[in-house]
């Protein structure tokens, strides 16, 4: 009977000791399974974060060009997106393909260009033919036998409108009486007009100068300008007439209203103790110096 009893106690301490190691075991189990979960989802948390980085990366450089920057075919502007400010900025860039607009030269430029380079301007005096200095005769004479040169040059204000003028003094068979070329820049080109020596007598700073076609027909002159050609503005002049007695009556304007004789007279003579302008030799350095400083 003992021993039917100690083989039963066996029994039942071998069956408690397998639940409890099926309880361990199970335990275990569950941990592990809880621990390999968590371990899992840190990988996608980590994986995700860099799947995002890598969007972002891709977003940004691609075959070694900004993702920001738009290429269009080469037949089309192309279209950049800049941040300014934290906000896209378009700027549209026309391809090379496309022919360029030529814009016109500067003014000292343009000068430059006729005056050293002895490229063309545009002669008034020939219905806006374009010639060069070369050709500058073809302004006075057709007469292949004649010689025709620009000697000396003056930068002057003409107008008294803040644009400066260009005078060459014109030598026809060496001799420097004959007249001047003056060249003026406007709309982007060069023109030139043509005056005879006593249209254009004794220039002065300000622009002024003496007419002459006769000794009872003279004044005081200034310059205005058009792209065909040029008036004179008579400040101060006399006219000469015969009456019907055949006789020579002068008459004197200021402005175009009658003056005195005494009234014209004065203004001559205050108009010879004006100071006249610079005439400089024509020479490459001297016209570069003297573009530098009036342009």
């Amino acid at each position: 009977m003992k021993r039917k009893f100690n083989i039963a106690y066996k029994h039942t301490c071998l069956i408690l000791l397998g639940a409890a190691l099926m309880c361990m075991l199970c335990s275990c189990t569950f941990n592990g399974e809880n621990a390999e979960s968590k371990s899992e989802s840190g990988v996608m948390d980590d994986s995700s974060t860099t799947n995002v980085d890598n969007e972002n990366q891709y977003s940004e450089v691609s075959n070694g060009q900004s993702q920001d920057s738009v290429e269009v075919s080469n037949d089309k502007p192309q279209v950049s997106v800049e941040e300014s400010n934290g906000q896209p900025q378009a700027s549209t860039d026309v391809n090379n393909n496309e022919k360029e607009e030529q814009l016109p030269l500067a003014e000292e430029e343009s000068y430059k260009a006729v005056l050293i380079d002895n490229g063309d301007f545009i002669s008034t005096d020939l219905q806006n033919k374009k010639i060069n200095l070369e050709d500058i005769k073809e302004v006075v004479t057709d007469d292949e036998s004649i010689s025709v040169a620009a000697t000396k040059f003056s930068i002057i204000d003409l107008s008294s409108n803040g644009e400066k003028e260009i005078v060459l003094w014109l030598q026809i068979n060496g001799v420097s009486d004959y007249g001047f070329e003056i060249l003026r820049y406007q709309d982007g080109a060069v023109y030139g007009y043509t005056l005879p020596y006593r249209e254009f007598i004794n220039l002065k700073t300000d622009g002024t100068f003496i007419f002459s076609g006769g000794a009872a027909d003279s004044g005081i002159g200034k310059l205005e300008f058009s792209k065909d050609g040029f008036t004179v503005d008579k400040l101060y002049y006399s006219e000469s007439q015969y009456n019907s007695n055949n006789e020579l009556e002068v008459q004197y304007f200021a402005n175009g209203t009658p003056c005195s004789e005494e009234d014209f007279n004065n203004a001559m003579s205050l108009q010879e103790e004006k100071a006249n302008v610079s005439w400089y030799d024509l020479t490459n350095d001297n016209m570069n110096i003297a573009l530098e400083n009036a342009f």
